[in-house]
């Protein structure tokens, strides 16, 4: 049976039980990132951010993430097509059903959301995995213990060729002392901790560095860095557009939150005259918190940062 022929009450109840899912996932992720507000020069936002994007549990679970929005906006727009061919002309006189109030806009505030969440995939997430290129301003973040592995194989390369006599001790030696000198200004600062905006207050990354500081401190053929996810957070949100967009999406987000915790019970069939006020409550409730606490971030950069 192919998805345009499911039956509505099938379209509903998968809409429902896909909403109901990412209704779990929102404040996890809300939660993540409260993280940058942390007054540790971001150490502990860039280790969520390393965590979310190396772990391979989080891996599938984003995978998981991005086909449920996929199918619970798809499932919606041909729910909302069915329901317009069947009713191509509005009732002269306003319907009365048991329809939660507002419902008929959740479409409309989905849209919004919906081109937001595009936006945010483009900044954040399409970022790592290379599909939207880095421009000039942007930063990386790489693992000390990832150059130094990195320096110890090379090392260990020539002395290789040493042993077997593929280079002589003294080509040997050039290279070694030619390998010191490219990788001079990253031993200066593993060592030194200077410049301290290069490296994490643990010692234990190089943050902030432009595309060629990339190359000054780990050369050109080390691969294993990462977006700075912190920096780039605070050079968007300190930007007053982009935040006041962010901004009004998660006001929309709050009308959408609300009018879709109620239609999930509704579809269920969970909600009862005697406790509609309480599901309405907690609607208000869920919808209030979760846009307020991702609105915290962008507040705070910019105007306590």
């Amino acid at each position: 049976m192919s998805l345009v022929k499911l039956a509505s009450i099938t379209k509903k109840m998968t809409i429902a039980s896909v909403g109901a899912f990412l209704l779990v996932f929102l404040p996890m992720h809300m939660g993540l990132n409260l993280c940058i507000l942390r007054e540790d020069g971001g150490e502990w936002y860039r280790n969520v951010c390393h965590f979310m994007g190396t772990n391979w549990i989080v891996k599938i679970m984003e995978v998981v993430l991005m086909l449920s929005v996929l199918v619970h906006v798809v499932v919606a727009i041909l729910l909302t097509i069915e329901n317009k061919k069947a009713r191509p002309v509005g009732y002269a006189v306003p319907s009365k059903s048991k329809t939660h109030a507002g419902s008929k806009w959740m479409i409309y505030t989905g849209v919004i959301v919906l081109v937001f969440l595009i936006i945010h995939f483009i900044n954040f997430y399409f970022v790592k995995f290379g599909i939207v290129v880095a421009d000039d301003s942007d930063t990386y973040t790489v693992e000390v213990e990832d150059i130094q592995k990195h320096l110890n194989d090379k090392v260990t390369e020539l002395q290789e060729q040493m042993m077997n006599g593929t280079l002589s001790q003294e080509q040997a030696q050039e290279q070694m002392m030619a390998l010191q000198l490219e990788y001079m200004p990253f031993l200066q600062i593993a060592q030194t901790g200077q410049p301290s905006d290069k490296i994490s207050k643990d010692g234990e990354e190089l943050i902030n560095l432009s595309k060629e500081e990339l190359k000054q401190f780990v050369g050109e053929d080390f691969t294993e860095y990462e977006p700075d996810f912190y920096t780039m957070c605070k050079k968007l949100f300190a930007n007053p557009t982009y935040s006041i967009i962010y901004l009004f999406a998660l006001v929309i987000l709050g009308i959408h939150l609300f009018h879709a915790i109620n239609s999930i019970f509704q579809t269920f069939g969970l909600n009862h005259r005697k406790y509609n006020k309480a599901i309405e409550y907690l609607a208000a409730g869920y919808a209030l918190i979760i846009p307020l606490g991702f609105a915290i971030v962008p507040l705070f950069v910019m105007f306590c940062k």
